[in-house]
């Protein structure tokens, strides 16, 4: 679209599809529509794929279809197909310029979420892709920040590889429709993260990339007092229950490592030495604390265990001196991982975070 075009748009004229992928949780996906149902936006659809859902689903929407505020787009697969290709085909449904995305279990925040992102997009000439923050269901007050202002970044593999981790939490993801389509693939569909593959591609190949401080998304909504799930429930407790885990790590930075570098080839060594750096000095000690602090120390030896830097497989192509400091970064995460006294860690947590995106 031509910034002549773009001129004479208005915030109406923007389509903006929710996309929603889908399974079971249908209670926690009622709500969730219901809260977008209070929009002052109009143009608006909401795409939902079913992952062969063994519950209500289908019949709860179909009567929801009768009655709902906007479009409701369905599709239920027959078959399981797994949450990478039930997110994609979400978006394929999309008929608008934007895929706006969330779980079945987040919905929006405030009757002019869609209304302040369309005016946003409109001013920034219409950017490929971005993310924003959220806030909680309940605690409305208690934003989880990933945004730290509304512009647009910039583009290019620095970017690519400075960002690729604010895309693991699919909800407030926000794809340019033909951006989207320009890179959508089945390679990594058996990622959990093909939301960064994505991401990471769009940038790497000169999409910009945007970020908008509001918080759009309300998380974990409730039902009967209740969150959805929460990975903490399922932490081994006990020593007779210690497994060794690696927190979806590995397939998480390989579709990073893979989208950033896949046109950048002779990058290859510094992306995965960046990659592991990154995730040694910031996403892994985060990890052992946050698991101790939930009486899961069990679980944070796993963690420890599971995370040596051997098991992600672009270490292979560092040489030896990046394979040095990339095993010095992992045992000293490892000490402060799992000695540093969890109060410290709170009080430093804010600091850590705002540094890691500096």
């Amino acid at each position: 679209m031509t910034l002549e075009k773009i001129s004479t748009l208005t915030n109406k004229d923007l389509k903006i599809s929710i996309c929603i992928p889908q399974y079971n949780r249908i209670d926690f996906l009622k709500i969730a529509l219901k809260e977008i149902e209070q929009q002052d936006y109009n143009n608006l659809e909401i795409c939902i794929s079913d992952d062969a859902s063994s519950d209500c689903t289908y019949e709860e929407i179909m009567k929801l279809k009768e009655t709902y505020s906007y479009p409701l787009i369905y599709h239920r697969f027959h078959e399981n197909q797994g949450y990478d290709r039930n997110l994609r085909k979400s978006m394929e449904l999309a008929s608008g310029d934007y895929c706006f995305i969330l779980g079945n279990d987040d919905s929006l925040n405030g009757t002019d979420a869609m209304s302040n992102l369309a005016r946003f997009l409109l001013d920034n000439q219409l950017p490929d892709v971005g993310f924003c923050n959220s806030t909680d269901y309940v605690n409305r007050h208690e934003i989880q920040m990933r945004a730290h202002e509304s512009s647009v970044i910039g583009m290019g593999p620095a970017v690519a590889l400075k960002y690729y981790s604010s895309f693991s939490f699919v909800a407030g993801l926000i794809f340019k429709k033909l951006a989207f389509e320009k890179h959508n693939t089945d390679a990594y569909d058996k990622s959990i993260y093909v939301q960064i593959y994505l991401a990471t591609a769009i940038i790497s190949m000169g999409g910009s990339l945007f970020t908008f401080k509001d918080a759009l998304v309300l998380k974990d909504i409730r039902f009967n007092q209740e969150i959805a799930n929460s990975y903490r429930e399922t932490l081994p407790r006990e020593w007779k229950d210690y497994k060794t885990l690696d927190a979806g790590l590995p397939s998480y930075s390989r579709v990073a490592f893979k989208g950033i570098t896949q046109h950048n080839l002779e990058e290859q060594p510094q992306v995965a030495y960046n990659i592991l750096k990154r995730i040694y000095i910031f996403t892994y000690p985060f990890w052992l604390i946050d698991y101790r602090d939930n009486k899961a120390f069990v679980a944070s030896y796993g963690l420890y265990k599971g995370l040596k830097p051997n098991v992600f497989d672009y270490y292979r192509i560092l040489d030896f001196a990046g394979k040095f400091k990339v095993w010095t970064l992992y045992l000293s995460a490892s000490f402060l991982g799992l000695f540093t006294p969890i109060f410290v860690f709170k009080k430093l947590k804010p600091l850590l975070y705002s540094f890691s995106k500096k």
